[in-house]
């Protein structure tokens, strides 16, 4: 690959389909790409200190406030691997990303300053590697991710992941989603711990609403294949109500999720790590999605975007 003057790439967001919370325990879990929003990274050689530029923050990278740190670790990984001293280079990351609402944008940041930077300096980085330089900046951000938000914000593709392994699947379905912003910040950390809590006093119930997740999402993946979108909403209509029971949901969620099925929606659930963020509604058809987009920012949601999954690469 041949170096650039200036290094650029862009990273979009990832909206979860099934497997939440189940997949940080070895379940499997299906994942689109979400192109609406995204962040673009640009990577350019300057005399003095290594310098980041993002929304909140415009200075060198070693005086970055401590929300920035998961950008910093990726940063300073990426030119550790490729061995390139960390000066005499400006790092900028700008987008139209939802803070903390579910949709990858930590790791969003941290793949799209990877591939700027290997754009910049000609590095030919595998996507395995790639993976693992956004990984160094998501276990900052998250303490023990699945890997999921990295691969799915590398990928042009709906994917299927499971284990840390992560594979394109086909997706043949003929009606949109929508995705819709609660407004709410998420709060991963919580959810996660409320899971956890539970485990140690529920093991077998919690293990009970992950095999309903683990079922439906293996059921869903050739729901998906066969446009049986019917099938498909009901699926996520149930998935919503084992994550309610294992208390990753939020009023606010909860009412979205509902005013969505009362809009006509397929099917309607969370999406992410919950206590907050976003929701996903399968619409019947394409003028459906419209009216459904509608329907939620009505219904108080912050602002919607409609995902067509016929658009994404074969």
């Amino acid at each position: 690959m041949q170096a650039s003057t200036v290094g650029q790439s862009v990273a979009w967001g990832k909206v979860i389909l099934f497997g939440e919370h189940a997949v940080v325990h070895g379940h499997p879990a299906i994942a689109f790409p979400l192109p609406q929003v995204g962040l673009t990274a640009t990577a350019t050689p300057s005399p003095g200190p290594l310098w980041l530029t993002v929304d909140i923050y415009d200075g060198p990278l070693a005086s970055a406030p401590p929300m920035l740190a998961p950008l910093r670790a990726t940063i300073i990984a990426t030119l550790d691997l490729i061995g390139r001293e960390p000066r005499n280079l400006h790092v900028t990351c700008i987008g139209d990303f939802p803070l903390e609402r579910g949709l990858g944008s930590s790791a969003a940041g941290a793949a799209s300053i990877v591939n700027a930077i290997a754009d910049l300096t000609g590095d030919d980085l595998s996507r395995p590697v790639r993976h693992s330089l956004v990984q160094t900046g998501e276990r900052v951000a998250h303490g023990n991710p699945s890997g999921l938000d990295a691969y799915t914000v590398l990928s042009r593709s709906p994917i299927w992941f499971q284990d840390g392994q992560a594979e394109n699947i086909e997706v043949n379905l003929g009606a949109p989603i929508v995705v819709a912003d609660s407004g709410q910040p998420g709060d991963t950390h919580s959810a996660v711990g409320a899971v956890t809590a539970m485990m140690r006093t529920n093991p077998e119930e919690v293990a009970g609403y992950f095999a309903t997740i683990r079922d439906h999402t293996v059921a869903a993946r050739e729901n998906l294949l066969k446009d049986e979108r019917a099938t498909l909403g009901r699926r996520m209509n149930e998935v919503h109500e084992a994550l309610r029971s294992l208390s990753v949901s939020s009023p606010h969620l909860d009412q979205l999720v509902y005013s969505a099925r009362e809009a006509g929606a397929l099917g309607a659930k969370l999406t992410g790590g919950g206590r907050g963020g976003c929701i996903i509604a399968l619409a019947r058809d394409a003028q459906h999605g419209q009216d459904l987009a509608r329907s939620m920012e009505q219904a108080g949601a912050l602002q919607t975007w409609i995902l067509n999954p016929e658009e994404f690469e074969k």
